[in-house]
């Protein structure tokens, strides 16, 4: 009899324990999974005709037109679920309004993020199929932002009174493999965007500006 009571009480110890141990397992798998779900899935994608709106948080987006044109917002910006838009416009700017000597490449586009991106810069970029650089000019992207009026300068659209449009030209690069015509923002100020090409100034080294020559090398 206590032998039997024994090997009972034994089984039952022994139940007991893979019970544990299989609930231990099933609370594993459940925290796994939802440590899986609330893993970033990517940068989130969204696109439109001639613009585009999205909810951006710490994931990142890629917005795209029907032109092709791109904005990427890298991960991990300090933003939380802010809505944003992306579009092509077709407001009225005149090249001396931007840069003396400014000839525009591609579509005026728009931004409305005025986002902190100095860990990682928000990159804009359009399709160009074909080398665009002029002779003796560097490659640019135009950043609109506000700027005390003077003689001759607009008013920022949607800006209080005595706040005119200003734009920093801001490096550009183009990329002959991915077709590409693209620019970095780190402190995009949530205006317009235009790319475009400016004459070098004088002992300006950018890329297609002229080179400073090379010494004879002296053997």
């Amino acid at each position: 009899m206590r032998r039997d009571l024994l090997g009972l009480l034994l089984l039952s110890m022994t139940l007991c324990a893979m019970t544990v141990s299989v609930v231990g397992i099933a609370q594993e798998d459940d925290e796994e999974a939802e440590d899986e779900a609330a893993a970033p899935a990517g940068p989130r994608m969204e696109s439109g005709r001639t613009d585009v709106s999205a909810v951006i948080d710490r994931r990142g987006a890629i917005l795209e037109l029907h032109s092709k044109a791109r904005l990427f917002i890298p991960p991990d910006l300090p933003v939380a679920n802010r809505r944003v838009r992306f579009a092509e416009v077709r407001d009225r700017v005149t090249p001396a309004q931007i840069a003396p000597g400014f000839t525009r490449i591609g579509p005026i586009l728009s931004f409305d993020g005025a986002i902190n991106a100095t860990s990682a810069p928000v990159v804009v970029s359009i399709r160009q199929p074909r080398e665009p650089a002029h002779r003796n000019a560097r490659l640019v992207l135009a950043m609109e932002g506000p700027s005390i009026c003077r003689e001759g300068s607009a008013p920022l659209p949607g800006a209080s009174s005595g706040i005119c449009s200003g734009w920093e030209l801001l490096p550009a690069t183009f990329s002959a493999s991915e077709q590409r015509l693209s620019g970095e923002m780190r402190t995009p100020g949530g205006y317009r965007l235009a790319f475009g090409a400016v004459p070098c100034a004088a002992g300006d080294t950018s890329p297609g500006c002229p080179q400073p020559e090379q010494p004879a090398l002296q053997y």
